[in-house]
């Protein structure tokens, strides 16, 4: 039986292109430009350039007899050098073209232990960055809190007051108080000048430097409550 007008209508026209496979996490932060984006599905002039010239890059390794994997340890120590002069995550995913999650994952590649390998494009990237001539940047990104958390609840054991902090870093007791407690990230440049005056003070006596000494005790009665949960 010959097919009527709505089937040979439904069988003429062509059904529209299935859209391309999209695996980008939503959380991801690859930008155009970088190989990573073409991977994920995008068809921009540079972001296709930056895949062909990685796929060309790895090639030549291949040709070379360079492995195309490598282990990430000499990567994440250059990544904590970088971090230790004053880069965050963010300007070293920026300055090496890479995700800022995947530099983040490097960074907590502990060491010399055994781990997944990585590719050995990104490990030259982040190797071919400069230590920055300056110590602190102009602008620097965010870091995570954890180990500023940990040293201002190291020192507040010790009996210095926030208010006494907040005075040596220019900020505010509320902004001590939300660094150690609750706030998930921070400036660079806070949580350096936070383990500088940590290590200025952990030996120092607090009655001695001028602090008082009920506020001392009143200091480390807290810093007790929260380590126990109260």
């Amino acid at each position: 039986m010959p097919p009527t007008e709505v089937q040979s209508a439904s069988i003429a026209a062509p059904r529209p292109a299935a859209p391309l496979m999209q695996r980008r996490p939503q959380r991801s932060t690859v930008r155009h430009g970088q190989a990573s984006c073409a991977d994920y599905g995008c068809t921009r002039t540079e972001c296709r350039r930056a895949a062909l010239k990685a796929r060309r890059q790895r090639n030549q390794d291949r040709l070379r007899g360079r492995p195309a994997r490598v282990p990430p340890h000499a990567a994440a120590r250059w990544a904590a050098r970088l971090r230790e002069q004053g880069m965050s995550a963010q300007d070293i995913a920026d300055r090496a073209g890479l995700s800022v999650t995947l530099v983040r994952r490097l960074l907590r590649v502990p060491e010399q232990t055994q781990t997944r390998n990585i590719a050995r494009t990104t490990a030259d990237a982040v190797l071919g960055i400069p230590v920055p001539a300056r110590r602190e940047p102009k602008a620097p990104g965010l870091t995570d809190s954890a180990e500023a958390s940990r040293l201002l609840a190291d020192v507040a054991r010790a009996g210095w007051p926030a208010t006494a902090l907040a005075q040596r870093l220019d900020v505010t007791p509320a902004t001590i108080a939300e660094v150690r407690d609750k706030r998930p990230r921070l400036h660079l440049d806070l949580a350096l000048r936070i383990r500088r005056l940590h290590r200025e003070l952990i030996a120092l006596d607090p009655v001695s430097q001028g602090i008082r000494p009920a506020d001392a005790a009143r200091t480390r009665t807290a810093a007790a409550r929260r380590a126990a949960g109260f």
